[in-house]
């Protein structure tokens, strides 16, 4: 019975420190670096990544990273950073284009959707 008490008891101590750690997303890195690997490795779980292509997605996640940290930290107005990073977003699923086979980018293209489309009804639920 003690023993019993001493597992559930671990097991409780476990749950909560875990509870207590928030989840990581993508903004919550602190650089650009970091924000193209999560990406990279996202993108190379869900679309099933050969490693050439990995390679060359992160290049590319990397050098948008880059470019949008360089954007949010300039003295243009909200609107501007808003603009620019979407035109870099646009740019960035043009380069993929080139990289990804045609399945892996209509797989890339819903799953980019099916988050906009849940980002909006988040958005809209908090107004």
């Amino acid at each position: 019975m003690k023993k019993f008490l001493h597992i559930a008891f671990g097991l409780l101590v476990s749950a909560t420190a875990m509870a207590q750690q928030p989840a990581q997303k993508e903004q919550e890195f602190k650089t650009p670096e970091e924000r193209a690997k999560f990406q990279t490795e996202k993108m190379a779980s869900e679309l099933q990544l050969t490693a050439a292509q990995k390679e060359q997605v992160y290049t590319i996640n990397l050098g948008i990273a880059q470019k949008n940290e360089g954007i949010r930290t300039s003295t243009f107005s909200e609107e501007e950073k808003r603009s620019i990073i979407k035109s870099n977003r646009e740019a960035q699923i043009e380069m993929l284009k080139n990289v990804l086979t045609a399945a892996q980018f209509e797989k890339m293209k819903a799953e980019l959707k099916e988050q906009h489309t849940q980002g909006g009804k988040v958005h809209n639920e908090k107004h």
